[in-house]
């Protein structure tokens, strides 16, 4: 998304405590998903995926996603995200030293739009890393249990969102597998120079793109407002989306007692009970994300 466009999504003014407190919810599902990661890491092991969602998405990745990690695709992925939370804690510093109380969106510079931008990225890695843990897991434990229809696994809006955005995720994972202090030094490096519509004909030629956009962010296709927009209205259903994310995490902890199950050849049918009335659930709560991502776009 350029970055004249994602300033055109972003409310004409806000401050810098809510930007602090979209990266504190942000971090917080952060950690939340790391430890999940972990988990998953060690059920799923390395002995291979049976589910076509599974194959489908370690395919994908092994082609797409050129980070210095090695192993599965769910210890890269823990090992992207721990450095992500490092990134956290320095981006934290740099809103410190960027931004006054008050922020006008008219007029900003291009270092200071880039950290919000990658705020947002950051907030659409999260939410795209649970959810696509949630289908895999959730497709690896029907292999056996066979409760879902194969290839449904998840509701056709969030598998269609999860198909339409892994080349974004991929590409990201990419930008944030990087470390973390080249990161915080690429954006300090970015000239305090105002964003304007037409600066892909005067400003761009001129100073170059790579000093612009040194993380290569421009080049990522558009995530939605959702994710990129700051504001107290914003932080309300950002809010709502995380405690979502909550209600994900109970159950990607369920589907791997699920699984460890399924390796000793046993069942437990309390936990299949708790699984159907979660999925349920959030079945309904992925609807209604869906139709508000719809409607925003």
């Amino acid at each position: 998304m350029k970055l004249f466009d994602f300033l055109r999504n972003l409310t004409t003014s806000f401050t810098k405590d809510e930007v602090k407190e979209k990266l504190r919810l942000v971090t917080q599902a952060l950690h939340e998903t790391i430890s999940a990661f972990v988990s998953a890491s060690e059920i799923l092991g390395n002995s291979g995926y049976k589910s076509k969602a599974g194959k489908d998405f370690d395919s994908a990745f092994k082609r797409s996603v050129k980070v210095p990690y090695r192993g599965t695709f769910p210890q890269v992925i823990q090992q992207v995200l721990t450095n992500m939370d490092g990134f956290a804690d320095l981006l934290s510093g740099l809103i410190d030293k960027s931004y006054n109380k008050d922020i006008v969106v008219e007029g900003i510079t291009y270092k200071r739009a880039e950290i919000l931008r990658t705020l947002g990225f950051m907030d659409f890695a999260v939410t795209y890393v649970t959810q696509i843990l949630h289908y895999i897991l959730a497709a690896e434990a029907n292999v056996q249990a066979k409760t879902l229809v194969d290839g449904k696994e998840r509701p056709k809006p969030e598998l269609d969102w999860l198909a339409q955005n892994q080349d974004t995720f991929f590409r990201l994972l990419n930008t944030f597998g990087a470390k973390d202090r080249d990161m915080i030094k690429a954006i300090e490096s970015i000239p305090d120079i105002q964003v304007g519509e037409n600066d892909d004909l005067t400003i761009v030629p001129t100073v170059g793109i790579t000093r612009l956009d040194p993380l290569k962010n421009n080049f990522i296709p558009g995530v939605t407002p959702m994710f990129i927009s700051i504001g107290t209205w914003w932080a309300q259903r950002q809010v709502a989306r995380y405690e979502r994310m909550k209600e994900d995490h109970k159950l990607i902890a369920y589907r791997i007692e699920q699984l460890r199950l399924q390796a000793q050849g046993k069942e437990d049918p309390q936990l299949e009970k708790t699984i159907a009335k979660y999925e349920q659930f959030l079945n309904e709560l992925a609807e209604d994300i869906a139709k508000a991502e719809k409607k925003y776009k």
